[in-house]
């Protein structure tokens, strides 16, 4: 028995490859919770994914993503059918899902139309159009009583909503770019998603507009008050300017950076094997430059360290050596109590009688007055000793804090001359690959130009958005002093109070949901983190524990015993392993009880690697239903061995002139 959402069942009616009525059973059950599908490129594996995103959301998931207008272009309808209609005619289809959890609960479904346009392309080819149906649902009250349900949107919210689908139902070979350069926005985006924040964010949105509409009212006062509501409205506005301009210069980056990944393929599968061996350098430079910048940034903060602490003791160090002389001086001489040693107080005690020879009983207090003596002189000399004890030790105590120091700053010098040879190799390669005479290769040397271009753009727009953020911060500082201003002048008119207090009760209500944002948005991103790093060591297939961390600023930062890994320096298969352990963290904190289904999930990870993941697949999301959409390379012997006694359904897509029959193994 499933606690979780799963899909019983999945039918597709001449569906792409799938001609006429395809049923593929996929109940599990707690002990065999993986359902596998195997089929060969090509064959239509992927778009079994396609038909639940389609059935669901209205798009194709892996077609979107590869490519804008591929929807537009490619029938929907299986292409036997299509052979049959004249211009003008079309043909139907549908994918129904039926899921729940102990039994099928809910049938959702969605046609879809093909139809041939009038003409044919200018080679005779058929052309055809695409139209979706609307979300249809049915659901089950008992024995086999399906009742249709109206607003289907509000159910599938409940099971999967649109903005977090993505994380449940996804394209493995697409997650080696989920961690590509500039991945932080979207691991921010993923943990807003599921984070439950959108009711907040669109509270606070509500109650912003609320005060500055209360605000507004004062402008009818005149006087100072509707001045300085202007003055308060104008750097509002020039905030949101502002605002405007990091977003579009922040898109413009991400877009920029994407281009820069695509260049860094394209020179990577270059037929000309010096193009390749050079790219494949220089992205393994920028991965141990990036784990080096991050070793220079902590080792200046252990000089900063190492500096506070030895500091003190370097600059008073003159001063201790003087102090710790003159008390060695007075020890010697004893110049503290002149001739008037413990062990003459101790003798004139012991025989009553003073070095006059007087004796002490003859006058009055004459032993108290001895005894006191005594005791000053012993407390006096006791602390004296200590301090020169604990001068001492400081300076010893200095000179190996100078020692560290001197060794830590050695250490940034050498990471820093590290980091100027390796950036000097880095030029060197770009010089090559842009040197027409070096490389015979026009489009390497096109490609290389163009990355150039855009990584120049990278770094500056990069900076502007730095510049922007103090901007930004700045105004955001200038428009609370304008409303302190405003509310002061407010104040001064009684009749105006009952506006301020308004403006003030709404301003706190605001800040208070935004707290209540920070607070969610924190306890999300720590659980990310644990489930991340207990998910990655589960899946990797290396004998070592690593330490994940997800910082403030979104980024993911993996340790080994060996230190930091830069996530540039993972090789194509770690990378895979990290997005689909982050997938897994986000489906179980979202709160979402959905089953997952992952298309290639192994395809970029080689043959060794591939058989050990396997060995841990069964304690990947063992609460879950998990369907694996696999090449027959991905599907070794290894692997379905080490799983085959999870596994609930197997299929082989057997695919023939261009239709798909699944077989259950």
């Amino acid at each position: 028995m499933m606690d979780n959402v799963q899909i019983f069942e999945l039918k597709l009616q001449d569906y792409r490859q799938y001609e006429g009525e395809t049923i593929i059973p996929l109940e599990t059950t707690d002990d065999e919770n993986i359902n596998v599908i195997v089929g060969q490129n090509g064959a239509g594996k992927s778009n079994i994914l396609n038909a639940i995103t389609l059935c669901f959301y209205g798009e194709e998931a892996h077609t979107d993503a590869h490519s804008g207008d591929s929807l537009k272009s490619d029938p929907y309808v299986n292409i036997r059918r299509l052979d049959s209609l004249s211009p003008g005619e079309s043909a139907e289809g549908f994918v129904e899902i039926k899921l729940g959890k102990d039994d099928p609960e809910y049938a959702f479904r969605r046609s879809f139309t093909t139809a041939r346009k009038p003409d044919d392309d200018e080679s005779g080819e058929p052309q055809y159009n695409n139209s979706l149906g609307e979300l249809k649902l049915r659901q089950r009250f008992g024995g086999n009583d399906w009742q249709p349900i109206p607003q289907p949107e509000n159910i599938l919210r409940e099971i999967l909503p649109t903005h977090v689908h993505q994380y449940f139902l996804f394209d493995g070979e697409q997650l080696d770019e989920f961690f590509a350069e500039g991945y932080a926005p979207r691991v921010k985006k993923a943990v807003l998603d599921v984070s439950h924040v959108e009711l907040l964010n669109n509270a606070v949105e509500h109650l912003n507009v609320i005060r500055q509409d209360f605000e507004r009212e004062s402008s009818d006062i005149g006087g100072d008050v509707a001045e300085l509501q202007k003055r308060k409205e104008k750097a509002e506005q020039e905030l949101g300017r502002l605002e405007k301009k990091r977003n579009d210069l922040t898109s413009e980056l991400e877009t920029a950076k994407t281009k820069v990944e695509g260049i860094n393929d394209d020179l990577s599968a270059s037929g000309d094997e010096d193009v390749r061996d050079m790219q494949q350098r220089r992205e393994f430079l920028d991965g141990k430059l990036d784990e080096k910048e991050n070793q220079l940034t902590e080792a200046r903060a252990q000089v900063g360290t190492s500096l506070a602490q030895a500091g003190g003791v370097a600059y008073n160090a003159d001063a201790l050596t003087h102090a710790i002389s003159a008390i060695e001086e007075y020890e010697s001489t004893e110049d503290g109590l002149p001739g008037l040693t413990e062990e003459l107080l101790d003798s004139i005690l012991t025989r009553g009688k003073c070095l006059c020879g007087t004796n002490l009983s003859e006058v009055d207090d004459a032993r108290g007055h001895i005894e006191d003596l005594l005791k000053e002189n012993s407390s006096n000399g006791h602390q004296v000793i200590d301090g020169r004890l604990r001068m001492t030790r400081t300076l010893k105590q200095g000179e190996s804090l100078i020692d560290d120091l001197i060794a830590d700053k050695s250490k940034v010098e050498e990471i820093r001359n590290w980091i100027d040879d390796k950036e000097a190799e880095l030029s060197r390669i770009s010089l090559k690959l842009e040197d027409e005479d070096t490389i015979d290769n026009e489009e390497a040397v096109k490609l290389e130009k163009q990355r150039q271009r855009l990584s120049g753009r990278v770094n500056q727009m990069s900076m502007e958005i730095g510049e922007l953020n103090g901007e930004i911060k700045q105004q955001n500082g200038v428009i609370e002093e304008r409303r302190q201003e405003w509310r002061k002048a407010m104040k001064k008119q009684r009749k105006n109070e009952r506006l301020v207090h308004k403006s003030v009760f709404v301003e706190s209500a605001s800040d208070t949901l935004e707290h209540i944002k920070h607070d969610i948005l924190d306890k999300v991103r720590t659980q990310t983190e644990h489930r991340l790093e207990r998910y990655y060591n589960d899946l990797i297939w290396k004998d070592e524990d690593y330490e994940v961390a997800l910082t403030e600023d979104y980024e993911v930062k993996l340790y080994n015993q060996d230190g930091r890994k830069n996530l540039g320096s993972l090789a194509a298969g770690e990378r895979q392993v990290l997005a689909l352990a982050f997938m897994a963290a986000l489906s179980k904190i979202s709160g979402f009880s959905a089953p997952i289904v992952i298309d290639t999930p192994l395809g970029r990870i080689s043959s060794d690697p591939k058989r050990l993941i396997a060995q841990n697949v069964p304690n990947y999301l063992e609460d879950t239903q998990v369907t694996f959409l696999m090449t027959d390379v991905e599907y070794s012997d290894d692997v379905r061995a080490f799983i085959t006694d999870e596994v609930a359904y197997e299929y082989h897509l057997d695919y023939h002139d261009g239709i798909t029959e699944v077989v259950e193994q």
